[in-house]
């Protein structure tokens, strides 16, 4: 692979390219899913491919192929030319890239159980005995109507190479686990989830305890049935670290991606330097994180991963940067472009996204709400990136009343602006929790990220609910 990206940088270099880089792939993938009681669903893929990608006279030229043959690969550099060049008469907006450094490393995380390791009888068998814990924990399962429980690993190695000499050699693979289970009371349906990701391989099967997931989901599912809906109004809300993180992806990240900052689509465009939270409020985006489900060591275009700064003490300080936006805003690349596969051209990323702690004790911004929301289990968030407007869901939650938790919750979304929020946070706890991995969608790209932070107390927040039915 190696010898096949460095003859295509070099030929998309004698072939008139300005710069050049070109990503040549491996990877593999398995996934089961158990669903009341049978194996439901077994799948397996492999895949290789290259990718070119080249700048000529301010244009981009991008081509991929699903092949690791030579002559294919160099029919990609001709497209990509081609491309590029075709483009001139119609870029508005001429490309540009910071100089990039050049790096020779090898980024390699091992699994302790390795891709095809653990037979799929035995990820079968786990995925049953996870699925038959859950309804034996919701009293006996009677109210359970369905239940599915999946596992899902990829592994994936490449190679990255580019005309300044970079050379980036990386292998590694993530694997998920999630269960589901749907409970009912004859006259509504709840549910309830648990997930876990990992960067390894199926040692997250031999890791994951029963109970403590597939117990921990069907039990809330069978408790929401009890549950009261939501009231609707403006409430004094906390968020448990599951929702920061929801909060500070959904809401901040995305609209601190600096490619979405130029196209003039975030919120945040020209307000750097600005006082746009709270003091105390810092957020930063860390790809270096050991073990992190978003963590990697050099994004899709060979630069350093890093801690990034988004926000601290309030102020808006930096924005997350490919080499082109870097180049566009005249500051240093901060190693968030990334590429899903050979196939997908490199873009602005998260990676780990969190808010830092502060020094408050949970049990202190309780006896500081006389009536409010207590919002725990983030499910999933949404954010319209261009009016600065974010959505969360919270699986569980509960009253705050006079300074204590009271009766729960169920089906409780909480809609507010995002700048609102930010300086509406009047509390920032003592602890810490980044639990949330997952794979976030952008232009139809799927990147592995990772979020939470402490929790927060936040005046003011628009709080609705449904009631299941």
């Amino acid at each position: 692979m190696e010898d096949l990206a460095t003859y295509l940088c070099d030929l998309a270099k004698r072939r008139g390219a300005e710069f050049a880089d070109v990503r040549v792939i491996r990877r593999s993938g398995e996934s089961v899913l158990v669903q009341d009681g049978r194996a439901d669903k077994l799948a397996a893929s492999t895949d290789r491919g290259v990718g070119v990608r080249v700048l000529v006279g301010r244009c981009w030229g991008f081509a991929s192929a699903d092949s690791l043959a030579r002559r294919r690969g160099e029919r990609c550099v001709d497209d990509a030319l081609a491309l590029a060049t075709a483009s001139k008469a119609f870029v508005s907006d001429p490309a540009m890239i910071a100089p990039p450094a050049r790096v020779e490393a090898e980024d390699r995380t091992d699994p302790a159980v390795p891709p095809g390791a653990m037979p799929v009888a035995e990820k079968i068998a786990r995925l049953l005995q996870y699925e038959r814990c859950g309804r034996a924990a919701a009293d006996g399962g009677g109210r359970i109507v369905n239940s599915i429980v999946s596992y899902a690993e990829a592994w994936q190695e490449g190679v990255l190479a580019n005309t300044v000499g970079t050379i980036v050699r990386t292998a590694g693979s993530r694997a998920v686990v999630t269960t589901l289970f749907v409970a009912s009371d004859g006259k509504i349906l709840q549910r309830g989830t648990e997930h876990r990701g990992i960067v390894g391989g199926a040692e997250l099967l031999r890791q994951t305890e029963p109970e403590a997931f597939s117990g921990r989901a069907a039990r809330k599912a069978v408790a929401a049935l009890a549950a009261k809906p939501a009231p609707a109004g403006r409430f004094t809300v906390i968020f448990h670290p599951s929702i920061t993180g929801l909060l500070v992806h959904e809401a901040l990240g995305h609209n601190a991606e600096a490619d979405a900052v130029w196209a003039g689509q975030s919120i945040l465009e020209g307000r750097l330097g600005e006082d746009l939270a709270a003091p105390g409020v810092s957020i930063y985006d860390d790809s270096t994180l050991p073990g992190m489900f978003g963590s990697f060591a050099y994004d899709s275009e060979g630069t350093a991963a890093r801690r990034r700064p988004i926000i601290e003490n309030g102020r808006l300080v930096a924005f997350l940067h490919s080499l082109e936006t870097a180049a566009k805003f005249e500051v240093e690349p901060t190693g968030s472009a990334r590429a899903q596969s050979y196939d997908c051209r490199p873009i602005v990323r998260m990676s780990n996204t969190f808010m830092a702690s502060g020094g408050v004790p949970l049990e202190e911004m309780l006896r500081g709400v006389a009536r409010g929301v207590y919002l725990e289990d983030g499910h999933w968030g949404y954010v319209f990136v261009q009016k600065g407007q974010f959505i969360c869901h919270a699986g569980q939650a509960r009253m705050i009343e006079n300074g204590a938790l009271g009766e729960p919750l169920r089906d409780v979304s909480v809609s507010s602006m995002t700048l609102d929020v930010l300086k509406n946070i009047d509390a920032i706890g003592d602890d810490f929790e980044m639990k949330m991995p997952g794979m976030c969608g952008k232009d139809g790209q799927s990147a592995p990220t990772d979020c939470g932070g402490p929790h927060v107390r936040v005046a003011d927040v628009v709080v609705g609910g449904h009631d299941g039915a």
